[in-house]
């Protein structure tokens, strides 16, 4: 008789072909494990089972940060970045503008080497993102590119070094790229819509990219492949999109301008109520689609929000920013400690819909005990 196991499937599955379990033990413990937990109805994709060697990243269920090997890549990261920021004030002395498509040319071959010889993704981020940037400055730069043009260029250029590097987050900045595309495209066709409109097309344009992130959720449910390295990386770009658009236009828009450089914002009530309430929202979008990613982008404006609403009490600044700190830092922990079994009730009351990831089943028996007790 087959003691019930904490395994899930994946798990009886790699104990077999390892010879762990006999094809009957893993049977027998395949239907216990289905008999108690109605969620083994998601499966992995018939995509991500027959993914490539390149796409076998075997990175468990989590929001794991696989772009940093070391302290290492941490080091040379920093330095990448002190190094763009020296290339571009150099650039500039000698006029900026299309001399950026130089440093673009540099940025590539330091990709090509971090990228492609080392694979180091950390360092190989910080230059692709210089090369975007180098990129689309210089082309705008060109007197003969309109900002159209400028902005095809670009996403060609980025596509390109995408089929080159082929590093998950390279799908982001397609996607930064197509953006510069869309508010050209605006600035162009439609100036006014895109002035008066820019927080409704701010959030339109995440929107659209958080469903491409849950599509690319959809082809890996067990978080395996890069396609969810690469959803990670669309969802780090869309929540920011989504919230400043949503609630950081508004609130924007009766900022007062220090100096006509620092704003400073104005609330009311409603509006911290209103911020609080989205940023509940997009926690339980996070909670409910296992991606802790979404939910940081909305701490700033949710501290914001508690600040004032403590502010109200007549409070000192300093107890005000105290308070604040300790509301928002406590829910932080409590919600990342309570993160699993919060979810897996949550997900007995969401639909069977492949955008939610299965519950988390920690592993508390070891195949070699298993199969000693069987």
């Amino acid at each position: 008789m087959v003691e019930q196991t904490q395994m899930s499937r994946d798990q009886i599955d790699a104990a077999e072909a390892a010879g762990i379990l006999s094809p009957k033990q893993a049977k027998a413990m395949r239907n216990d494990v289905a008999g108690r937990d109605p969620d083994e109805r998601l499966k992995p994709s018939r995509a991500a089972k027959a993914a490539g060697p390149d796409q076998d990243a075997v990175i468990g269920n989590e929001d794991h940060l696989r772009f940093l090997r070391s302290f290492g890549d941490v080091f040379i990261g920093i330095g990448l970045v002190l190094l763009a920021l020296g290339v571009s004030a150099i650039v500039a002395i000698f006029g900026g503008g299309p001399v950026f498509l130089v440093a673009a040319v540099g940025a590539y071959g330091l990709a090509e080497y971090f990228g492609r010889y080392k694979r180091s993704h950390f360092p190989t981020l910080i230059t692709a993102l210089a090369f975007l940037l180098f990129v689309q400055t210089g082309l705008s730069g060109l007197a003969s590119v309109n900002g159209i043009l400028a902005a095809l260029i670009t996403v060609a250029a980025m596509a390109i070094f995408y089929a080159r590097i082929r590093l998950p987050f390279c799908i982001a900045l397609i996607a930064i790229a197509l953006l510069y595309l869309l508010f050209a495209f605006l600035g162009q066709v439609a100036p006014d819509l895109l002035r008066q409109q820019f927080g409704w097309i701010l959030v339109s344009a995440g929107l659209a990219i958080f469903a491409v992130a849950l599509l690319y959720d959809t082809q890996d449910l067990h978080r395996r492949t890069r396609f969810a390295d690469n959803a990670f990386w669309l969802h780090i770009l869309a929540a920011p999109m989504i919230i400043h658009g949503l609630v950081g236009y508004a609130v924007m828009e009766k900022a007062e301008f220090v100096f006509d450089v620092l704003p400073v914002l104005s609330f009311t009530p409603a509006d911290a109520t209103i911020i609080l309430a989205a940023t509940a929202v997009i926690t339980v979008i996070g909670l409910a689609i296992n991606r802790r990613a979404l939910i940081v982008s909305s701490l700033g404006y949710a501290g914001l929000a508690i600040a004032f609403l403590v502010k109200q009490t007549e409070l000192n600044l300093g107890s005000t920013l105290s308070i604040t700190l300790i509301l928002l830092g406590a829910a932080i922990v409590l919600l990342g400690v309570a993160w699993h079994p919060v979810r897996n009730q949550l997900i007995r009351v969401l639909p069977q819909w492949r955008v939610f990831p299965p519950p988390y089943v920690p592993l508390e028996t070891n195949p070699l005990d298993t199969q000693a007790s069987t």
